[in-house]
């Protein structure tokens, strides 16, 4: 008897200790309170930080520290690398506030979380980096004089980049394996997109004779004129001028 009361005293200790709450937030004053979450971001406590300002967003609905803590939830899962949360994090902010003061700061860090959760390896698929430029072109709509024009002038660079090696990758390896049909829409592609890329004028020598390969011979002569108009002293443009000279020729 003795032993069976002292293990129901034991847990009802166990049971009041589990119910405590973890955080003590909603009794002072919401700015105060949030700097409790805050302080354990500052410390990379990341997880117990998003617990709190969860609890915060329940205790102070409707508040504009409230809205701040939306948007400190979503830092806190890209701080942790968890990107793809934060990236939904900052999506239902602007969903919920698209009028905010800082709804191109959620915007354009949902890009660049898109652009963090995107593989490196450019031969895998690189479908959030093409989320990551949607959504940085959103910020120069929704707010063109945006304080994150230049960071994000910087991020787009990096995206557009690695779009174009993938697109120059895979129209390479056609190109190498003879497979002139489905190269050339890639090169194409390239050099519509990102004409400043380094390897545009190689992209589009290919592009011209990967087209005289496959008796396509106006789009080869377009190909040689967008070299020489845009990359006029390249040794690209003087190898497809030559080629081409060399095909019609021959006719």
């Amino acid at each position: 008897m003795k032993k069976r009361t002292l293990l129901i005293c034991v847990s009802l200790v166990f049971l009041t200790s589990c119910g405590k709450q973890k955080f003590d937030i909603g009794r002072e004053d919401p700015n105060l309170e949030i700097k409790k979450c805050t302080a354990l971001s500052q410390k990379g406590r990341y997880a117990e930080a998003v617990e709190c300002l969860e609890i915060f967003k329940s205790r102070f609905p409707q508040t504009a520290e409230g809205e701040e803590a939306e948007l400190k939830i979503g830092d806190a899962y890209f701080n942790q690398h968890q990107y793809l949360l934060a990236a939904d994090t900052y999506q239902a902010f602007v969903k919920l506030h698209p009028y905010h003061s800082q709804v191109d700061y959620a915007i354009y860090r949902t890009g660049l979380s898109y652009l963090n959760e995107a593989p490196k390896a450019i031969d895998r698929d690189q479908q959030y980096v093409v989320k990551a430029t949607e959504q940085f072109e959103l910020v120069i709509r929704v707010v063109p004089q945006s304080i994150y024009r230049e960071a994000i002038a910087r991020d787009m660079e990096i995206a557009k980049s690695r779009l174009a090696k993938r697109l120059y990758t895979i129209g390479r390896f056609y190109y190498r394996s003879g497979e002139y049909i489905a190269c050339i829409p890639r090169f194409a592609e390239l050099v519509q997109k990102y004409p400043q890329f380094e390897q545009t004028p190689r992209a589009l020598y290919y592009l011209a004779k990967a087209s005289l390969e496959v008796g396509r011979q106006e789009n080869a002569r377009q190909a040689v004129e967008v070299l020489i108009q845009n990359f006029p002293n390249n040794s690209w443009t003087k190898s497809a001028q030559d080629i081409y000279l060399d095909q019609v020729q021959k006719k």
